[in-house]
């Protein structure tokens, strides 16, 4: 869990269903961030940390009950769960991200003698093609972070498989188990830092897609700049308008728009940077230092991310956001627990976000 008060929400609601009934019905997630004055992410891994130690159940559109019937055996991760053959599908341009996160589920299926296919695609029409040829899996994972999916790909996998399991949360308004980054609470965390150093203009930059958890953040930045009038400077969000894939043109990019900001005296508008969706961090730096900018003298720059993938940190940057073993985890839970219950309501799992600071943030020299 993420600090005190997650802890305080997951003992409350231990307390709550000893009390409870079975089949009873708990608070509203809305209701437990209200008590409790946490983020949805806080209630929601409490919920999801419930749900899989057999206490909880969800249902789509009804909430969330007590059931103490289907409690999952301890040390299930290592028994057989009827899970024999796995399908990871990823898009040809994937990130070390996406590597790292396939590593792990390959070595995990292992284990088990699981058989595992992999398949990176460039096209969606040839991804059919090869899928309609294919035998059935028993789980298949799709990884989408920044790239839209067509519902046709999405209805022909949940047909060759009892387990789907999108990596990202691009995917919105149907009914498929997912894993993905709170974003915004990402970005939450990355603002107060640069508040305690004293910074008071912001500046958010982030590659051109339309994928929703970037869109959200996005938005989230530019309602503080409505509630933070007078306070606080926010600079309207930067897309890179050439850049829709995390790693790619990142260099070019971001010389090009942010060189058009600068001020007569080489000053960008504001003294902290934050970074969304850019996987490419030494693109990020070396488009900086053609403009001339040194972090942290210049800027302050903090990168939202993942905080356990070298190249989105380069051991140097300050980086807020999620963990790749822990969504690889994630995965493999879900997976599981759909084979081992495939009458339970989809999942959407929000993972812990933390932030490591390092040597890219710094008081600002003109506040």
């Amino acid at each position: 869990m993420r600090n005190g008060s997650a802890n305080i929400v997951l003992r409350t609601l231990h307390e709550m269903i000893e009390r409870l009934d079975d089949g009873a019905r708990l608070p509203t997630v809305r209701d437990l961030m209200k008590k409790h004055q946490v983020s949805q992410a806080t209630v929601q891994e409490a919920l999801d940390h419930l749900k899989a130690e057999g206490l909880l159940v969800s249902q789509v559109g009804r909430g969330t009950y007590v059931t103490r019937g289907g409690a999952m055996q301890a040390g299930g991760s290592s028994r057989r769960t009827g899970l024999d053959s796995l399908l990871i599908l990823s898009n040809a341009s994937m990130n070390e991200r996406c590597a790292l996160v396939q590593n792990y589920i390959v070595e995990e299926m292992s284990r088990q003698d699981a058989k595992v296919v992999q398949i990176s695609y460039h096209h969606t029409e040839h991804l059919l093609e090869i899928l309609s040829s294919l035998p059935d899996f028993d789980a298949v994972v799709l990884q989408s972070h920044y790239e839209s999916i067509p519902i046709r790909l999405l209805h022909l996998l949940q047909q060759k498989t009892k387990a789907l399991v999108v990596d990202g949360h691009t995917v919105a308004g149907v009914d498929i188990d997912r894993i993905g980054t709170d974003w915004e609470d990402a970005l939450e965390m990355a603002l107060r830092q640069l508040v305690d150093l004293g910074h008071h203009s912001f500046g958010l930059v982030s590659i051109n897609t339309m994928a929703q958890p970037i869109l959200a953040a996005r938005r989230a930045f530019g309602r503080h700049a409505a509630i933070e009038r007078g306070r606080f400077s926010f600079h309207p969000p930067i897309v890179l308008e050439r850049v829709q894939h995390p790693s790619h043109s990142v260099l070019d990019a971001v010389a090009e728009t942010l060189a058009p900001l600068l001020s007569e005296d080489g000053r960008l508008p504001f003294t902290a940077l934050l970074t969304l969706g850019i996987s490419d961090t030494l693109g990020i730096t070396q488009g900086l230092q053609r403009l001339g900018i040194d972090w942290p003298e210049d800027l302050s720059v903090v990168v939202l991310g993942h905080r356990d993938v070298p190249s989105e940190h380069l051991g140097v940057m300050t980086i807020a956001g999620s963990s790749q073993r822990k969504a690889a985890e994630k995965l493999v839970e879900t997976i599981r627990r759909r084979i081992e219950q495939p009458t339970l309501s989809p999942q959407i799992v929000y993972l812990h976000c933390d932030q490591v600071t390092r040597g890219s943030t710094a008081r600002p020299k003109h506040p």
